[in-house]
Formats: structure tokens, sequence, C-alpha cells
């Protein structure tokens, strides 16, 4: 839980010494199941806090979700595929994104998955809600929910650890630990973005390890580029028209180099172009997307210029202006 910001004796950010790499998603699930049905007692008292903690803790400022998850890698050996030793859930999200290794999507069995209760934005790890409580994804499921095992969780004032289905909607974000080497994200093309707000081109950002903008400041330009393949995209001009297609990545040069005129957009559409090469290795690939209105969480992820399913063909919505925008690409 957010509440539970205690750090171990040796300080936040702390990683075990001589863990073992070579650790499958199984290994972890299987120790998080046999700890099923294991409660706290005393407000808080359980044995995932007491080894955290190096001591006999209890009170309701010890929620344990987090520790659980901790405990588990650790009897794996596996701590340092969590790059953090801390029982803050907003810090463990942090270290997954400091090390390129959060996910906002595409989930996978054994991913450390953070949700959220509210729809409060965090300042700690950007283009996410705060998050209030971890898991462990015990599967990914065909209807838009997830399994999972969690620790400090069910109807008990003092939690246990038990196996619940979840709906993505509760999902803030994910962290993808390095099992065995065997991650395969690095297969997509990698996307990188910049915007420009307040007059200013802001650094580039690489798929979603982050988002492009600045929070209260309207995006008027936006340049985009695929590491293979190549984007076509443009924008909307706020209380005006759509802007030409561009298909560079150069913000020297204003006629093919990036979408906008300096003018508060409210929306951005863009399509991913598929190579023989990356089809061949990946299948066929669409650009998602999305934006945020200044004021407000994202809207809802857009692929290509699609317009099944509820979308739009674009991303945002006429008459609001965007501070945020991300983008990666997907099957």
């Amino acid at each position: 839980m957010k509440q539970a910001l205690s750090l171990s004796a040796d300080g936040e950010g702390a990683v075990q010494e001589g863990d073992e790499m070579a650790v499958n998603a199984d290994k972890i699930i299987n120790i998080a199941r046999a700890e099923i049905g294991t409660k706290a007692t005393n407000i808080k008292k359980c044995k995932y806090n007491n080894w955290y903690y190096g001591t006999t803790v209890s009170g309701s400022g010890y929620d344990w979700c987090e520790t659980f998850v901790q405990w588990v890698f650790h009897q794996a050996g596996a701590s340092s595929l969590l790059y953090t030793k801390t029982a803050n859930c907003g810090y463990a999200a942090k270290a997954f994104q400091d090390h390129g290794r959060l996910k906002m999507s595409g989930f996978k069995r054994g991913d450390v998955v953070f949700f959220h209760w509210t729809n409060e934005r965090s300042t700690l790890v950007p283009g996410t809600y705060v998050s209030d409580h971890v898991g462990i994804i015990e599967s990914v499921n065909g209807d838009n929910t997830i399994t999972t095992i969690e620790g400090n969780t069910g109807s008990s004032s003092n939690g246990e650890v038990m196996r619940r289905v979840r709906s993505l909607s509760t999902v803030s974000c994910a962290g993808r630990p390095a099992y065995d080497g065997s991650d395969s994200s690095g297969d997509f093309p990698a996307v990188s973005y910049r915007v420009r707000c307040g007059g200013r081109w802001l650094p580039s950002v690489t798929d979603l390890s982050d988002y492009a903008g600045v929070t209260g400041e309207a995006i008027t330009d936006v340049a985009i580029r695929a590491s293979e393949g190549a984007v076509k995209y443009r924008v909307h001009v706020m209380g005006g028209r759509w802007l030409p297609y561009v298909s560079g990545c150069d913000i020297n040069d204003d006629e093919n180099g990036y979408a906008g005129d300096n003018k508060p957009i409210d929306a951005v559409e863009v399509y991913y172009d598929t190579p023989s090469s990356v089809v061949k290795r990946c299948g066929w690939l669409k650009a998602k997307y999305r934006v945020a209105p200044i004021g407000n969480y994202y809207f809802p992820w857009q692929y290509d210029d699609e317009t099944s399913s509820g979308q739009d063909g674009y991303a945002g919505e006429f008459g609001r202006r965007i501070d945020w925008f991300q983008m990666t690409l997907s099957d």
C-alpha cells in the first residue's frame, strides 16, 4: 500500500548481494502459490514484515503487500530482479521504471503488477496512477482480467495471501523482472518521440519508459520516429483543423520533420507502416498511442487510425488541449 513508507535498515535502494539471475516466472509463482492462505495477525503482524524489518512489527502503518513480493523474490534468490528493497509500492514501481522495465500494457505471467484504487496521478512515477497495491500475475485472462497472487488482501482487517481476479481497469502499471534473460520486449522496433510545449522542445522519450510533456502545459508540436519501419502522423490544432501528414523526425525541418505549427493541439493521429523484416520477426504491428487532456488522466489507447471498438481514429478530443503523449508499438 502507498501508506507504507518505511524502508529497510540498509536504506531504500539496497539490493541483496549474491542473487542468482537464473530465475523464471514459474519459480516465483510457485513460491507465491505456496503462501496462499497465510494470514496476518495482531494488526499486520506477519512473517513477511518480520523478515523485511528484521524484527517483529505490527500496526496499521505496516501494510505488507510489497513486503510479500519482496519476500517471494528473496526466497527465489532473485531480490535483484526487483532493483530495490522497499516496502512502498510507488518506490517499487519507480525502480522498474528507472531500469526501463515498467510496462503500461501487454502484461505477462510473472509481472509485478501495481494497482490503483483512485485516479490520482503519480508524481513519483510519471505517466501512471498512484500505486496503492501490488501483486504477482499468475495468468493473463482473455476477458480483460488478470489472476494474481497478492499479500495483504481480502476481507480480513489484517490481510492474507490470496489468489485474486482483477480487472485491467484497476492496473496502473507493471514491472517486468528480467527472468533468465528471456524477455523478448526488444523484438519490437523502438519508438522515440518528443513534444514542444511552452516554446521549447523537450527531450526524447522511448516507448513507455515515460511520457512526453509537462503537466499543465499545452503540447504544440510532436516529432516521432521508429527504429525500423516508418510512421506517418499529424496533429489537430485547437479550434482549427488537421495539419498535413508528416513522416520525418527532425525538429529543424518545419516541412516534414514534425507535426504542428507551435499552436496548442487537441488530437494526434499516428500510423505505423510495418516493413517486411519486422513482419517476419514480429508480425504486423500497429502504432499504439494515447494523450491526456490538461487536468485529466489519459484517454483510452488508440491503435493506428482504427475506428473499431469505440476508437475515433485518433487520440484526443476536439476542444481539449493535451499535455501528455505516450506511444509504443503493439501487435
